[in-house]
């Protein structure tokens, strides 16, 4: 994750109204465990585009990316002809006492269930250095790109049946809402990826759900 992170501000020359970022999360529970999706694309025309040789944004799943996962988990390099990145699938016994394995799974309180946002957590360390570092013209074009980029976060109704609203916790009680779709067998929560860029007023490393 930290190595999808790094490879953002390549972005800025990219078409800010392109699809050019995919990043999908999905959970769901079956079988008495929990199945957790990550995948994390970016277009090869638009690395190309930028001078990057798309190899060298995102190579090889190294240790250090690893690392970031659980020790079980199942993962695999994404090369087509139009997009380069990762994927990775977890199965986690909702009893499990690994630290790590326990910091991908959602924990539920009351009415509330919290949906770990690890793309969120990782941007909050960009937000703090390269976003601020930038020239003000750079910044308007920046968050005019991340708009347009979406993650897309699927959450089965095996574990939440019915959901009221989604947000993001804010200071002062300013939360920031997150639009909700049906999907049929999940609900879809989609969020800009400007979010990254809002680590001063608001907690971008977990999800809020409330549950209908």
């Amino acid at each position: 994750m930290k190595r999808f992170i790094k490879f953002l501000p390549f972005l800025l020359v990219a078409f800010l109204f392109t699809s050019c970022l995919d990043y999908v999360q999905a959970i769901s529970y079956r079988n008495g465990s929990y199945q957790i999706y990550y995948k994390f694309t970016v277009s090869r025309a638009i690395l190309e585009l930028s001078g990057e040789n798309p190899a060298d944004i995102l190579g090889e799943i190294d240790a250090e990316t690893a690392e970031d996962f659980p020790s079980n988990a199942e993962y695999k390099n994404i090369k087509t002809d139009n997009e380069i990145g990762y994927e990775f699938r977890l199965t986690i016994d909702p009893r499990t006492t690994d630290e790590l394995e326990k910091s991908f799974l959602p924990k539920i309180s009351g009415n509330k269930c919290y949906i770990p946002f690890i793309v969120g957590e990782e941007g909050n360390a960009f937000a703090q250095s390269d976003y601020q570092d930038m020239e003000s013209e750079d910044k308007e074009l920046y968050t005019a790109f991340l708009e347009s980029a979406k993650c897309r976060i699927l959450v089965s109704k095996t574990i939440i049946p019915l959901v009221e609203t989604a947000f993001f916790e804010g200071t002062g009680g300013q939360n920031y809402s997150i639009p909700v779709f049906d999907y049929g067998e999940c609900f879809a929560l989609e969020i800009p990826f400007d979010v990254l860029i809002e680590k001063e007023t608001i907690r971008t490393d977990r999800i809020v759900v409330i549950k209908g």
